[in-house]
């Protein structure tokens, strides 16, 4: 083999080596970095659907905040929706986000073929019963998902 081809191998594999090894050490940062922006936006979207619920406008929260291929969605009309919200006995009267983690992309396009995207969100939810206006506070891990660049409650 000429020299001029041996060199060309061994630089090209030196490449090859090098672009494997930035993209490895380059995942976890790049990770962090998509977390940070995306954060803002998850934040964002989770304080417009609780204050959607918490004002019981129901009509927003299923037509905007609710993913649109969300297994509750594409089994349940607004009507049925309203029906199962309007008979709640339960309200919403403050809610704290306490983490927003596990960002992933998704790795089941076959089940989710539209969503980008799932993160947790985990609230503290404090409720009123209204029959017997006894309070109390839960702990949820709500997933969140993004469909064509939007964030909605999955």
């Amino acid at each position: 083999m000429k020299k001029k081809t041996k060199i060309t191998i061994i630089v090209s594999a030196a490449i090859i080596a090098v672009v494997a090894i930035v993209l490895v050490v380059w995942d976890a940062p790049r990770k962090k970095v998509e977390f940070i922006i995306e954060k803002v936006a998850i934040e964002k979207i989770t304080n417009a659907y609780f204050k959607a619920e918490m004002e019981r406008d129901f009509k927003q929260v299923y037509n905007t905040y609710l993913a649109p291929s969300s297994s509750y969605k594409k089994t349940h009309s607004y009507e049925q929706f309203l029906k199962d919200v309007g008979s709640s006995p339960v309200r919403i009267e403050t809610y704290r986000i306490v983490d927003i983690y596990r960002l992933r992309d998704n790795d089941n396009r076959e089940n989710y073929p539209l969503v980008d995207k799932f993160v947790q969100v985990e609230v503290d939810v404090d409720i009123r019963f209204i029959d017997t206006g006894a309070k109390s506070t839960y702990n949820y891990s709500f997933t969140f998902l993004k469909e064509k660049g939007i964030w909605y409650k999955g």
